[in-house]
């Protein structure tokens, strides 16, 4: 074998290693190998959280969660981060209540409320792209009119949700319960619009760099303001669909959401950075981060435990994103 025969085999089994380290590592798929050590773990440690009766509990809770997770990709994929989820996910589940026992109509009180999440939504991304504010401050404004706009719509206390959307958030097809049909379907949709479509390779441009994507004659303004209209209909939906799983419509249904949305976006391998993200690996997440917490819980752990313990779930999946650059540097 001649010399120049070997220095291209050398470079074809270097590229082969690179492709094989950039797959096993990648930013978007050690999830599926975290979601599995995490169901073996909990089969040894709390084997009760994985039982089929236990799951069937969990999956709802954790396709909500993976609702949110969808809204939250595509703000940070922007560049963004979008603090108010609470606030839109109570307001949306209050609102729905009282507008379907308003107009004995669910099919009415579906649309409206979406169409309010969407004005607050389209607000949030004027305020961040027009005005030029700092997303986490926009939306923790919103956030806290939104919050007072609870009180108000309440009146202090919870309202009983329709017995119609009762009835379909505990709903199943074939076994497999509505909310999860649905967190399917947005990370389905959304997924192929982003990837396969020319808006979700703009919607890309824009995020990974917004003054390239305008000299290349993007319209950034319209991609931005969608961006956070997207994110409010996500948080409606899972409010909507909270409320009706809860049976009631409180003061405080989208508090519980907003840090663990965060964290199933970030261990999902989506970085603040924008342009790159995975709402597949977000939902994915969202049922790590659903079991993870079930599994603290069954141990006896107190909540501040639970929120630590998504700290350091943070803290790993970071450092696991950043194992190709540190082997790059390592090879030389």
């Amino acid at each position: 074998m001649t010399t120049t025969t070997m220095t291209k085999t050398d470079r074809n089994a270097g590229a082969g290693r690179a492709r094989l380290t950039a797959t096993l590592f990648n930013e978007f798929s050690w999830i599926w190998g975290g979601l599995i050590a995490l169901f073996v773990i909990c089969s040894i440690v709390a084997p009760g959280v994985v039982r089929p009766a236990a799951l069937s509990s969990l999956l709802p809770f954790a396709a909500i969660l993976a609702i949110t997770a969808v809204g939250m990709t595509v703000v940070i994929q922007q560049r963004g981060l979008d603090m108010s989820l609470p606030g839109t996910m109570t307001i949306a589940g209050l609102l729905f209540a009282k507008i379907g026992f308003m107009t004995g109509s669910t099919l009415l009180a579906v649309p409206l409320t979406l169409l309010i999440a969407l004005g607050i939504g389209i607000v949030n991304g004027l305020l961040v792209a027009k005005v030029n504010i700092t997303p986490i401050v926009v939306t923790l404004a919103t956030n806290a009119i939104l919050m007072g706009a609870v009180r108000a719509v309440s009146g202090g206390s919870p309202m009983t949700a329709p017995a119609e959307l009762a009835e379909f958030s505990h709903s199943k097809i074939l076994g497999v319960p509505m909310t999860l049909i649905l967190a399917l379907l947005f990370i389905i949709v959304i997924s192929i619009v982003t990837r396969r479509s020319i808006a979700g390779r703009r919607f890309v441009a824009v995020g990974q760099n917004p003054a390239a994507a305008t000299a290349a004659g993007i319209p950034i303004l319209r991609y931005q303001v969608a961006t956070y209209a997207v994110a409010a209909l996500c948080f409606a939906v899972a409010g909507m669909l909270f409320t009706g799983f809860i049976g009631s419509a409180s003061q405080t249904a989208g508090n519980d959401y907003l840090l663990p949305a965060i964290a199933a976006v970030v261990v999902g391998g989506t970085p603040f950075t924008g342009g790159r993200g995975s709402v597949i690996a977000s939902g994915a997440a969202a049922l790590f981060m659903a079991l993870l917490g079930q599994m603290v819980l069954a141990l006896g752990a107190e909540t501040s435990v639970q929120l630590l313990v998504q700290a350091i779930a943070i803290i790993i999946a970071v450092t696991v994103r950043h194992v190709p650059d540190v082997l790059r540097v390592l090879r030389g």
